[in-house]
């Protein structure tokens, strides 16, 4: 009580005793904020766009660092503090001039592949060491399942029947290592992992410098390939500390909330994987029947399109090229289910193989009648003999296409947005005898993150985005486009200078020499993205005004303490 009471003074004291612990706070803050991160810190996940593998110099020392590219400064990284992450979405074929490179897989997980214009991934490339007699690249160590390699194939080498050329293979002890080339051109051969999972590689970068010194560094990277959570990976050797969790555990338990309501859409059969068939089907008493055909030939299993989701995952992301800019502006997002199978995505075709020729006057049509969706569908007849756009809900609804009695084929798949899609589609034949017979059914499909045990089967109530013109009136109307030219990326383009590329420096100002230590704007000297300091403003602002607030209430005090002690003059 005689703190109250008479320790006016000690109200001051307290205020300022607060002011300059939080201030003492602050300054820590700002100094870690300006300094390096912690050794438990979370890796830097690299997953799209450049970044150039690049030995510098520095105080006569070789370093391997990695210029990234990828955000919109340029960073230099250590390869010890960054996990590569190869998308789902660059998974493709392994063609065979790669099998003996890869194994005998039928897939694999690429960088610089054959599609790699195609989808959203890192595109890797090495520079070389200016003023040095030659570099040369060691494959020290691999770990982690399935075969890594790294290898030059273009297009030009397949057009002239020219085999790959091997720089590193795993399994391979003749391709060990290899001669970096000298000059300003990114060198970006291809990275191929036959299997997913975390793989580390070890390499070390040697050099002969111009006065004949010897000079070399290793460095474990680690690449998360595939499906695997890259953001799980440790970075380097996998030897660094997990993040701890930083979130206190409450005391007392908090009390649950009401179980609400249950919302959840009916059960609907989902479809992620494999080869399914949308099918025209002779049923009991001389009907069609639309019906979507899922397992094996000899235990297949019919469904009704209205008990079906579909879903179309996140994998199947690409870009929109030249070739099919109907669809968008090239290089924008779609979700693509190519007209070959990919293992992991679902592979649509058309069946008609219940009814025979002689069945059937003339052919078979698929009609779209109706779609619901965020954004564009368009089925392609993607081939090389053929690359027409058989139904574009872009251009307007209805359109159909015709398709053989009694045989089965496949096209390619285009949505140009996630979310939910419902395709209504009338399947309709004309018997020898001239019965017409049709079956109209819906489709729901779940378009990329979009989670297909939310979604409704059959009908719906979601947007549908407009149509860029209004439906043709025709169901035969299609669209043609020319095919796409192979594409082969084993030498991107890019995106800056080869210099660049080394310094790390592009638009940077001040220390931006990565070989002396210094980085890009945006970075620091350790290769970090440099601090904007707004996680500091918070204390310091709280810092400031716990000053002025202890300076008042000392004022205050004082001139209470001055009141008392004053006579007052009676009137």
């Amino acid at each position: 009580m005689s703190v109250l009471t008479h320790g006016r003074r000690a109200v001051a004291v307290t205020a300022g005793t607060l002011a300059a612990a939080l201030l003492a706070t602050a300054a820590g803050l700002v100094a870690a904020a300006g300094g390096t991160a912690h050794a438990d810190a979370a890796a830097v996940v690299l997953a799209q766009g450049d970044i150039d593998f690049v030995p510098q110099l520095a105080d006569g020392r070789l370093d391997l660092r990695i210029a990234d590219r990828t955000g919109a400064t340029p960073v230099v990284r250590e390869p010890s503090e960054v996990v590569l992450h190869v998308v789902p979405e660059a998974k493709e074929s392994i063609i065979s001039p790669v099998n003996p490179i890869l194994g005998d897989g039928l897939y694999g997980w690429f960088l610089n592949g054959r599609h790699a214009k195609e989808i959203f991934a890192l595109t890797p490339a090495w520079s070389g060491l200016a003023g040095a007699r030659s570099v040369e690249v060691a494959l020290d160590r691999s770990q982690g399942e399935g075969r890594f390699a790294l290898y030059t194939f273009t297009e030009e080498m397949e057009g002239s029947d020219q085999e790959p050329v091997q720089h590193l293979n795993s399994e391979d002890s003749a391709y060990r290592s290899f001669a970096l080339p000298q000059g300003p051109d990114r060198f970006a051969p291809t990275w191929g992992f036959a299997a997913e999972g975390v793989h580390r590689l070890t390499l070390t970068v040697s050099a002969t410098l111009a006065d004949g010194t010897k000079v070399s560094d290793t460095e474990t990277l680690a690449v998360a390939v595939g499906s695997t959570d890259p953001t799980q990976v440790r970075p380097g050797d996998g030897s660094a500390p997990t993040p701890t969790p930083t979130t206190p555990t409450p005391s007392t338990p908090t009390p649950s909330a009401p179980t609400p309501t249950s919302t959840a859409p009916p059960a609907a059969h989902i479809i992620d994987d494999g080869h399914i068939d949308l099918a025209a089907r002779p049923v009991e008493a001389g009907k069609l029947a639309f019906q979507i055909k899922e397992g094996t030939p000899q235990a297949p299993r019919w469904l009704e399109p209205d008990d079906v989701v579909i879903h179309v995952k996140p994998a199947a992301k690409r870009r929109i090229t030249e070739a099919y800019d109907f669809l968008g502006t090239p290089g924008d997002p779609v979700w693509w289910l190519p007209s070959s199978q990919l293992a992991g995505l679902v592979w649509p075709g058309w069946n008609t193989e219940g009814f025979s020729a002689s069945q059937v006057k003339g052919r078979i049509t698929y009609r779209v009648d109706s779609l619901q969706g965020p954004g564009t569908l368009a089925i392609i007849n993607d081939n090389s003999m053929d690359s027409t756009a058989l139904v574009n809900s872009g251009d307007g609804l209805p359109d159909a296409f015709e398709h053989t009695a009694g045989s089965h084929s496949h096209s390619a798949w285009a949505f140009t947005k996630e979310g939910v899609y419902r395709t209504t589609f009338t399947v309709a034949a004309t018997l020898a005898d001239g019965t017409k017979l049709s079956d109209t059914a819906t489709i729901a499909w779940a378009v990329g993150a979009t989670d297909p045990t939310t979604v409704r089967p059959g009908q719906g109530t979601e947007p549908t985005a407009p149509s860029t013109a209004p439906p043709s009136g025709t169901p035969s109307a299609t669209v043609t486009v020319s095919p796409p030219a192979p594409s082969f990326s084993a030498s991107p383009p890019a995106t800056g200078g080869a210099s660049q590329g080394v310094s790390g420096s592009a638009g940077g100002t001040g220390n931006g020499d990565p070989a002396t230590g210094g980085s890009a704007t945006g970075g620091t000297a350790d290769g970090r993205l440099a601090s904007t300091g707004s996680s500091a403003l918070l204390p310091i602002g709280l810092s400031i005004a716990a000053v002025c607030a202890g300076t008042v209430a000392f004022l205050a005090a004082r001139r209470r303490r001055e009141d008392e002690t004053t006579p007052t003059t009676a009137h």
